[in-house]
């Protein structure tokens, strides 16, 4: 099954596929600093998020659930066998080495209860944003092998995938807006501020936000899987 969600934020989409959060039990997979984990644990889920390069956390009570930030890989998750109603890969499926990446989603899928669902988000090499970012960090390559892998393994590990599609919309008052919010990423992607602000990477920014009155939406996949 395919459909398309329009224009929404990441935590929108998540809601809409997911349908609320009280009461689950959830394992974020690359968490990075945990702002995620904060929203679910506000609307009442118990999550764990899982980061080599993200802080530590113990467990902290926020809302009606509670989450903590555990500094580690995924090869092996902290938790029993059929024991989460939901695993996540915000964004973060394209960063995990291929070479380990076939085990981690085995291990998701260990983790999960039978009624409980794979939903893995990954930004497509497509779009505006893509347009400026292929000047200094372009990861079609990398995006494209963590979507055969996800292929190959999906069918392997689970019974059941849906196909579902957003837009992210990402405004920019101008290049330094945009700079500034590129910056605070790059502890998790492999590029420099020299080549961020490179001059050609701002000639084609003010281009294409001009050309679109500095509104960038952000094509974004869906894969929810179930076993």
């Amino acid at each position: 099954m395919s459909r398309d969600l329009g224009i929404c934020t990441g935590l929108e989409a998540l809601e809409q596929v997911v349908g609320g959060f009280t009461g689950l039990t959830v394992i974020d997979i690359g968490s990075g600093e945990g702002a995620l984990e904060q929203q679910l644990a506000e609307a009442g889920a118990v999550v764990t998020g899982i980061d080599p390069l993200g802080p530590e956390q113990s467990w902290t009570t926020l809302g009606t659930g509670r989450y903590c930030l555990l500094r580690q890989g995924a090869e092996t998750l902290p938790v029993a066998d059929a024991s989460v109603d939901l695993v996540l890969f915000i964004y973060s499926l394209h960063h995990i080495p291929g070479a380990v990446l076939p085990g981690i989603l085995t291990e998701a899928r260990r983790v999960l209860r039978n009624t409980g669902s794979l939903y893995i988000a990954e930004p497509l090499a497509e779009g505006p944003a893509q347009e400026v970012a292929a000047l200094y960090h372009d990861e079609t390559t990398v995006r494209q092998r963590a979507a055969d892998i996800l292929a190959t393994h999906a069918a392997m590990l689970f019974k059941r995938q849906d196909s579902i599609f957003y837009r992210n919309r990402r405004i920019y008052g101008g290049f330094e807006d945009y700079a500034a919010r590129m910056k605070a990423s790059m502890r998790f992607n492999d590029f420099t501020e020299a080549e961020l602000c490179a001059p050609a990477v701002r000639e084609r920014f003010d281009a294409v936000a001009g050309s679109l009155g500095g509104i960038f939406d952000q094509p974004v996949r869906i894969d929810l899987l179930r076993p």
